[in-house]
């Protein structure tokens, strides 16, 4: 199962003020007795201004460049935040791994694979003994998933209609409705089958799991 939550943690919120509209996402994090080690993606943004924020940051005691790709750059960073230390150990505890995590202003979307349900309920209720608000946004059961992309059949079959039917052409040559009434659903069941079905796609093609959205900000 793949669970998207919100988190209030000011890591790197200070990084994030300083640049403005630059993206901060997390690839992988890390943590042990001394802290947590995170791999991040800054940007677009040049070097200099990302060292710049980073070296005024009070949520990170350390961090070190790893190399430059696309219009930004990626760092290891190092922080002794008691609540994302709590996500990595309540994380581990329920089975689960993290996917990735971006900054958005005072808090943190993180995406997380789970074996089950039961699982999440445990890394949830983890997390609310610690008093640590967690906000579960989406739960998403990929074993319903087809191995393409992980749209769920339904979703597939909407995608392929719309594209078939010239529903993604300038200008349309379809509407939802069409597509509803050829599905035999409603326009907002097709509505919502289409749009997150989109959403996965692009989740698990251009964001995904193994690389940040690079050079895009976070919804």
């Amino acid at each position: 199962m793949i669970v998207e939550f919100h988190i209030d943690v000011p890591l790197l919120q200070r990084t994030a003020e300083t640049l403005g509209n630059s993206a901060i996402r997390i690839q992988r994090l890390h943590c042990e007795g001394d802290g947590c080690r995170a791999v991040a993606w800054i940007g677009p943004v040049d070097r200099p201004a990302v060292e710049a924020g980073l070296a005024q940051d009070e949520s990170i005691t350390d961090y070190a460049h790893v190399a430059a790709e696309g219009d930004g750059h990626w760092y290891t960073v190092h922080t002794a935040n008691a609540t994302i230390d709590s996500v990595s150990q309540s994380l581990l505890n329920a089975d689960g791994f993290l996917l990735g995590a971006a900054q958005t202003g005072d808090d943190w979307i993180f995406r997380a694979r789970f074996p089950e349900k039961s699982s999440v309920l445990a890394f949830r209720d983890a997390l609310v003994t610690s008093d640590i608000n967690i906000d579960i946004q989406t739960i998403t059961d990929d074993t319903e998933a087809s191995p393409q992309f992980g749209v769920t059949d339904p979703q597939k079959e909407v995608l392929l209609l719309a594209l078939n039917r010239g529903y993604f052409t300038v200008p349309r040559e379809s509407s939802l409705s069409d597509l509803a009434a050829e599905l035999g659903i409603s326009s907002q069941a097709a509505s919502e089958r289409l749009r997150r079905g989109t959403r996965t796609l692009v989740q698990n093609t251009l964001a995904a799991p193994e690389r940040p959205l690079v050079g895009s900000p976070p919804e």
